[in-house]
């Protein structure tokens, strides 16, 4: 009990009812015990932790963070990246400009070069989509300007109606997609995030950054190499299954699962790769995808994914839905 009230200061929580703090005390003691008792299995690259969630039961965490999902579909301008036999072409049979990519760097993070914000916390609106989107622009437009600006994820969520209102229908493309029609997007400091629904207020709207549309690397053998070239050259959104306790526990280390391979309607969280590189100790590759879960889950707030696994699919299903804006 003096472990669970330490915990609760460190997360700012309360409960209304000592009914419930009791219950809630339940829930954590039984997630510590499954936590501790996974940290001592021999063979896993990665440790588990509390966090915020430390109070809720895998059924309460999937209801809360578990959003509906639809595959990302060709951008109004048509800037979708078809992979071919003769190689990656755009709509129109244009070439997909993107560059010489056949050799990759070993390692690239894009937090080192300056191109990534703070970790920040979706709270409880479900829009990781917009999260994941906003990120992969502000990586883009700092790797074209040299200037980082935080954006808003609140414009999408009142302003994208399609896609958002705190919706879990709302992904990536779906918000390339609207900032590219409305012209661009407002910084964060104009458009502030306040975690719930609101009236778009297009007072708030001016533009800080626009893109020209967005690409969506398709599903095939070749995925993984695909996505890794498009990495190398900026930040890239994603759709990961997260249905296990251990991703919602999971503290540091490289995460090898359990998760499934599907990413579908009912189980995903999109987040956005900002680096890949090689673990030194275990020689295993990874992703590093940045969350919306705050800066308390996982290594502040980003989590190792293994890469290079057999199914093409990779871990969670990283490989299934990649999209990432143009400028």
């Amino acid at each position: 009990m003096e472990r669970f009230r330490r915990w609760m200061e460190q997360h700012g929580k309360s409960y209304p009812t000592v009914d419930e703090e009791l219950r809630r005390f339940e829930v954590y003691r039984r997630n510590v015990e499954r936590i501790e008792a996974t940290n001592q299995q021999v063979g896993h690259g990665y440790t588990l932790g509390e966090n915020q969630f430390t109070d809720l039961t895998s059924e309460e965490f999937l209801a809360r963070y578990t959003g509906r999902f639809a595959p990302p579909e060709m951008s109004h301008d048509g800037d979708m990246l078809i992979t071919t036999r003769a190689g990656d072409v755009a709509k129109g049979q244009y070439p997909a400009h993107r560059g010489n990519l056949s050799a990759v760097p070993e390692s690239v993070d894009w937090r080192a070069k300056g191109a990534v914000t703070p970790v920040r916390h979706q709270g409880g609106c479900y829009a990781s989509g917009a999260f994941a989107a906003v990120a992969a622009v502000e990586g883009l437009y700092q790797i074209k300007t040299g200037k980082l600006v935080p954006l808003s994820v609140q414009e999408l969520v009142d302003c994208d109606s399609k896609s958002f209102h705190c919706s879990p229908s709302g992904t990536p493309a779906a918000a390339f997609t609207y900032i590219k029609m409305n012209g661009g997007i407002a910084a964060a400091a104009d458009y502030p995030y306040t975690a719930q629904e609101g009236i778009c207020n297009s007072q708030a709207e001016q533009v800080a950054v626009s893109v020209r549309g967005y690409r969506v690397l398709p599903y095939n053998e070749q995925s993984e190499q695909k996505l890794l070239e498009a990495v190398a050259q900026q930040p890239v959104a994603v759709a990961v299954n997260h249905l296990s306790f251990e991703f919602q526990s999971y503290k540091d280390g490289v995460f090898s699962g359990p998760c499934a391979f599907e990413v579908d309607r009912f189980n995903h969280q999109s987040v956005t790769i900002v680096r890949y590189g090689e673990d030194a100790a275990t020689g295993k590759k990874y992703w590093i995808i940045k969350n919306s879960w705050g800066q308390s889950w996982g290594m502040g707030g980003y989590m190792l994914m293994e890469r290079g696994i057999a199914d093409p699919r990779g871990l969670c299903g990283i490989n299934s839905y990649p999209a990432y804006p143009t400028m």
